[in-house]
């Protein structure tokens, strides 16, 4: 099979993965830390559940806007009361259409749980819990249910560092090669840009780095950030420094971990005694092994083709945790909306970052689309600030509604029809805030089953059984990758990436090409001789070439 048949029968897998942005972690939709979930196998509850998603229990307590939807974001039309007799408070009436509306939709997104939490001002007006954190057990979605916010961790970690430079310890254009001198262990492809590369550049994605490279290192093959950092001098750059925006995973944690070689602390310390602890967000966490250890977390879960849900968790997001890996509660993530609906810097009467850093951190600072632009962990306009987060398996909606004093958080734990969820609901409240009661976006925007994964594709005949087993089984190696490895494990080929413990069983599909149904990827065995496979070509991103191929690994043992 040649590269263009190989490259047809990929949907979807461009490692972006996410689509992460992920991470994945796109803020677009529920990161696309690219981008961001990431180590080591995790021991989940109910980890060999399956679940038909038209049959989720329905539990309730009571990626990103869409701003090229087909509606505007415009100013509330909500008015303060008149003297007189007691009216009806407007925002009650648009929370009451609201929440017939989530609870509406929710039963046929197929998402096992989800919690939402409105903010204005400094109250919470709406809280609901629908759906149960976990298939097996069947326990419901709390108020302090955590949840993985995948990229929504970007705009914590753009502010942990707003709190350095309030304190004089960071500046937002200290250049990254400040904390990380070496070149052998950091160096650009361009050796300029290695000098020239800052915080600030860091945190806006405008190192000019193609989009969501080198997410697959993470996502796939449980890569340690220090093996990423390295990798950064074969990657070219799509364009110019400092010109155009392309989310990078990678290159955004950069920032966080130059934090911590500032204090001399690590990263998920010091975002959880800075930022976190003050914020009264005691509970949220900054680590895998934290999030798992909780008692009250949300498994997360992927939709494959089949239609089936699966306990799943991306391997390494600990690795780019700046970028993606905080979980949090909506009854904590309240206090966040509080905290930037007040913009002052302050919480309960407690400076914690100067307003003027604060604000930077909500400044647009590269050009996204002509009218949106993106900040440090925030897409914004004059109207909104908003971000998603997507770790595959997880996703996340955070936005502030700036002139009506609104924000809202949508958390889910299943990909990637959650992030189907969060767009439809974040779409309604803007619509009910400028008076249209009508538009079903679910519908009406085609949110309804927009990133539902679709079959894989039936090949074209010739239909062409595999070889015997053992002829695939081995070593693979690819030098910026690593390894893939292949076993057989009752009479099904395994595919271990990387330092990946999880494995994944591939399906057959026709003749030496198999499926990998949890990246929706082809694998082709070629070089087929003396009884064994010598090359495994895949869709895995090569980010070393230009434009971006596909990647080929080598037999390097039996």
């Amino acid at each position: 099979m040649d590269n263009k048949v190989l490259s047809g029968i990929v949907l979807g897998f461009l490692i972006v993965v996410v689509a992460g942005a992920f991470l994945v972690f796109n803020p677009l939709k529920s990161d696309n830390s690219p981008d961001n979930g990431m180590v080591g196998s995790v021991n989940q509850t109910g980890n060999n559940t399956t679940n038909n998603t038209g049959i989720l229990p329905s539990n309730s307590l009571i990626t990103f806007i869409p701003l090229s939807s087909g509606f505007n974001i415009q100013s509330s039309s909500i008015s303060p009361p008149n003297s007189g007799p007691p009216v009806t408070d407007p925002l009650d009436h648009i929370i009451s259409l609201f929440d017939a509306y989530v609870n509406s939709i929710f039963p046929e997104s197929g998402i096992p749980g989800s919690a939402i939490v409105i903010v204005k001002g400094d109250k919470v007006v709406y809280m609901n819990c629908l759906g149960v954190k976990n298939l097996a057990s069947g326990e419901p979605v709390s108020p302090n249910t955590l949840f993985e916010i995948g990229s929504c961790s970007k705009a914590f970690t753009a502010t942990n560092i707003a709190q350095l430079v309030s304190n004089g310890t960071l500046s937002w254009d200290d250049p990254i090669s400040k904390y990380f001198p070496d070149i052998s262990e950091f160096q650009m492809y361009d050796s300029e840009v290695t000098g020239k590369l800052t915080i600030r550049d860091c945190l806006s994605h405008r190192s000019g780095q193609p989009a969501y490279s080198q997410d697959t290192e993470w996502m796939m093959f449980n890569d340690s950030y220090s093996r990423m950092l390295y990798n950064l001098r074969y990657v070219k750059n799509d364009t110019p420094f400092n010109t155009t925006y392309a989310y990078n995973n990678i290159i955004y944690a950069l920032a966080g971990y130059y934090a911590s070689r500032a204090t001399g602390i690590t990263w998920s310390e010091l975002i959880k005694e800075d930022l976190l602890n003050p914020l009264g967000m005691t509970s949220s966490t900054a680590t895998v092994k934290d999030f798992f250890n909780s008692p009250d977390h949300a498994t997360p879960y992927k939709l494959l083709s089949n239609g089936t849900l699966v306990p799943y968790h991306t391997a390494s997001i600990d690795e780019v945790g700046p970028a993606g890996v905080l979980g949090c509660s909506i009854s904590e993530m309240a206090n966040w909306l509080k905290f930037q609906i007040a913009d002052t810097g302050m919480y309960n009467g407690v400076q914690i970052v100067s307003k003027e850093d604060l604000d930077e951190t909500r400044t647009g600072q590269i050009k996204y689309t002509d009218t949106i632009q993106y900040a440090m962990g925030w897409l914004v306009n004059d109207q909104l600030i908003t971000h998603a987060g997507d770790t595959i398996s997880s996703q996340t909606s955070v936005s502030v509604f700036l002139k009506e004093g609104i924000g809202i958080v949508s958390v889910t734990n299943a990909g990637p029809i959650g992030q189907d969820f969060n767009s439809a609901i974040l779409a309604k409240l803007s619509l009910l805030l400028k008076g249209n009661e009508v538009t079903d976006p679910w519908i009406d925007y085609g949110y309804k089953d927009q990133h539902k994964p679709a079959p894989f594709p039936d090949p074209v005949p010739p239909l062409v059984g595999p070889q015997a087993l053992d002829t695939y089984t081995g070593v693979y190696s690819n030098d910026f990758y690593g390894n893939i490895t292949i076993t057989v494990e009752n009479n099904v080929l395994k595919c271990y990436y990387g330092y990946n413990t999880q494995s994944n069983d591939l399906k057959h599909w026709n003749d030496s090409v198999f499926l990998d149904p949890i990246f929706d990827m082809p694998l082709e065995f070629k070089d087929i001789h003396d009884g064994s496979a010598h090359q495994l070509e895949t869709s895995v991103q090569n980010y070393t070439t230009t434009p971006p191929g596909t990647s080929v690994f080598n037999r390097t043992e039996s």
